[in-house]
């Protein structure tokens, strides 16, 4: 069966200090960006833009969202932790979509607010696709200069999300979507061999 791809950028709080980390901090997301891409036709049919409202760490709260140019005006539309997941749910379908990101720090941020709220995780583990390990593996596992300047476009740390966030917009043609719907339906399936040993 040939799945579609949600493919999702998230921003969440962070705690980059040596000293005073709260105890039990953990990043809690602050916005979504997501589209779902159809297999066939490789077109967007569906999306998802929403600031999400931060519950258990908000002076870190405040500090991530300067950092990524969030205003208290954009937080006056936020949406509680427990819709973002709904919404998610109406474009992610379990075993028939996969759950693609730059890295899997978005994964497991969503996996981590699923267990501190008391919530299902709707995303399967087996349905993400590591889409900065699979141009790495387009690109013959290199480092190239193409794809570090994705990371510099971000000025973020190792520690943080490398895909460009879907409201401000790309600050090049390496928007993560389009970057993904650059590559045909063969060589999308054999960079997901190459990863999951043939299975889809």
């Amino acid at each position: 069966m040939c799945n579609d791809y949600f493919v999702i950028d998230l921003e969440f709080t962070q705690y980059t200090k040596p000293t005073g980390k709260p105890r039990s901090f953990f990043p809690e997301i602050i916005e979504i960006g997501a589209v779902k891409i159809d297999f066939g036709t490789r077109e967007a049919v569906g999306h998802i833009e929403n600031f999400v409202k931060p519950r258990f760490f908000p002076k870190q709260a405040a500090e991530s969202m300067e950092f990524c140019m969030i205003t208290e005006e954009d937080m006056k539309t936020a949406i509680d932790f427990s819709d973002m997941l709904d919404n998610i749910k109406h474009l992610y379908v379990p075993g028939k979509t996969y759950f693609v990101s730059w890295g899997d720090d978005d994964y497991d941020v969503v996996a981590q607010g699923c267990a501190r709220h008391a919530l299902a995780n709707p995303i399967l583990k087996e349905d993400c696709l590591d889409l900065a390990a699979a141009y790495r593996m387009m690109k013959g596992g290199r480092n190239t200069a193409e794809r570090w300047a994705i990371t510099r476009q971000r000025q973020r740390s190792k520690k943080g999300s490398y895909a460009v966030n879907l409201r401000k917009g790309p600050a090049s043609d390496y928007h993560l979507p389009k970057l993904f719907m650059r590559w045909n339906s063969h060589q999308i399936q054999l960079i997901m061999a190459a990863i999951y040993g043939g299975h889809n």
